[in-house]
């Protein structure tokens, strides 16, 4: 079934029960059409299993999706990729409890990290059940999935220190950690594979920086006030949020001091960050809900814009590569 019907049919579904006061349903039921129609995802594996970057994706024609996290719903709620103010189209409630932070994998897989019941569900393209669980992580609140077949979940353990959990992927049990901070959030890797990790202190924070296995960390010497969404773009540029400021930084490689930083006037606080692999645009959610898109590179004169909105608090945001 094209690309085309699968919208008209999934766009005409939630039309029809939209009046019945079933919008979770009609979320569920939109993503299992695609479940349907989509190549399934295969089970997050060992190192060997990991599909790598350089294989295909889903066809060209699969929708691109925008994931927004519902905290007062517990549920991740999509909407199609093509513009702003578009209706939702899916809802994936199985598993979800507490929703921080979004991210997608090579295979565009959905990470979700439960800031209430210490767990990472996974989810492959198009599905709303969860086909590989960590669990145990604390109160989880970012996973990532790198590109040599590890998972990463940060967040703070059960005694309120930031720490970072490496696993093999699909396979619950920590092979690497490390502590540093109160609170350990957003994470990124760059071309070389190293992976950075925002974290907070009492009053500020920062960005550590590990090698392959959580080794080698560097305490990066930002002066950050309370970081959260973090990205890494393809020059080596770290794009970060100061949740607490409501800004946006961008550090060049090995700067200590923003190139840039843009100040939004959000509904709550500024919370995650996401961008496509062509780097053209990008998102920021914000704790009322809002979530804002802007061109990339960033310049003094960036004007962001309401792109979508879920009138709940909120905090992850992922989008379809």
């Amino acid at each position: 079934m094209g690309y085309l019907v699968r919208l008209a049919l999934i766009v005409g579904a939630t039309a029809l029960f939209a009046g019945c006061g079933g919008s979770q349903q009609i979320g569920q039921t939109a993503l299992r059409q695609l479940q349907g129609d989509a190549s399934s995802t295969p089970l997050p594996g060992a190192v060997s299993q990991r599909a790598p970057r350089s294989l295909p994706r889903y066809p060209q024609t699969s929708q691109p999706l925008l994931y927004v996290g519902n905290d007062d719903t517990n549920a991740v709620d999509i909407f199609p990729l093509t513009g702003p103010n578009q209706q939702q189209i899916g809802t994936i409630s199985n598993g979800v409890d507490g929703p921080w932070g979004l991210s997608l994998d090579a295979n565009d897989s959905l990470y979700v990290a439960n800031g209430r019941d210490g767990t990472v569900t996974v989810y492959s393209y198009g599905s709303t059940i969860p086909s590989m669980m960590y669990s145990d992580v604390g109160q989880a609140l970012y996973a990532l999935a790198d590109s040599t077949g590890h998972v990463f979940v940060s967040g703070r353990n059960d005694h309120g220190l930031g720490h970072v959990l490496e696993f093999n992927a699909g396979r619950n049990r920590v092979i690497a950690h490390q502590q540093l901070g109160y609170e350990m959030d957003g994470m990124a890797e760059d071309g070389q594979g190293n992976l950075y990790v925002a974290f907070r202190g009492k009053a500020h924070g920062s960005i550590a920086e590990f090698g392959p296995g959580l080794s080698n960390m560097q305490r990066l010497r930002m002066n950050i006030d309370q970081p959260q969404g973090l990205l890494v773009d393809n020059a080596g540029n770290i794009v970060v949020v100061e949740s607490a400021a409501d800004r946006i930084d961008v550090f060049p490689t090995g700067a200590t001091t923003p190139s840039l930083t843009l100040t939004i006037s959000a509904n709550g606080h500024l919370a995650e960050l996401a961008m496509q692999n062509n780097e053209t645009t990008l998102w920021v959610s914000s704790e009322g809900g809002y979530v804002y898109s802007m061109p990339y590179p960033l310049t003094a004169s960036t004007a962001p814009s309401e792109y979508e909105r879920i009138k709940e608090e909120s905090n992850g945001i992922a989008v379809s590569p």
